[in-house]
């Protein structure tokens, strides 16, 4: 079976049961199709996004560990193979840009690791298959 590596504005679309999450997907995670995962540094990226107000969620730190062993997502915890592994990516995207997201970089790092496919809608991390990423991307 499968396992699954939510991105952060996944996780936030399916705490708030958002439209922008697709429907197969957010029914497979209800569902426990799989077996999915959530990062310590989403964890800490919605703390900080929440904090300077850059996002809107409802839910304390509590509620969201709460809800997700209730609907049994796993956290996951960074460890020092996920850092060797974040240290190999490239800070370059493939049009010479610097993706210099932390949060983004550890999740791709995390994902490699542990060889987990993320689920994610953000443009950054198909480049990044090159380097071993496996890839579910959020299509509505």
């Amino acid at each position: 079976m499968n396992s699954f590596l939510l991105d952060t504005h996944i996780l936030i679309w399916f705490l708030t049961n958002d439209d922008s999450l697709n429907k197969n997907i957010y029914e497979d995670i209800e569902y426990f199709q799989h077996f999915y995962h959530v990062s310590v540094e989403t964890l800490r990226e919605i703390v900080i996004l929440r904090s300077t107000k850059r996002i809107k969620i409802n839910y304390s730190l509590d509620e969201i560990i709460n809800y997700l062993k209730k609907v049994r997502i796993d956290i996951l915890s960074i460890e020092v193979s996920h850092v060797r592994a974040l240290e190999k990516l490239s800070m370059y995207r493939e049009d010479r840009k610097i993706h210099d997201d932390p949060f983004d970089r550890m999740l791709i790092a995390q994902a490699n690791a542990e060889n987990m496919i993320i689920i994610s809608s953000d443009d950054k991390f198909p480049p990044y298959q090159k380097y071993g990423l496996k890839l579910l991307v959020n299509e509505k």
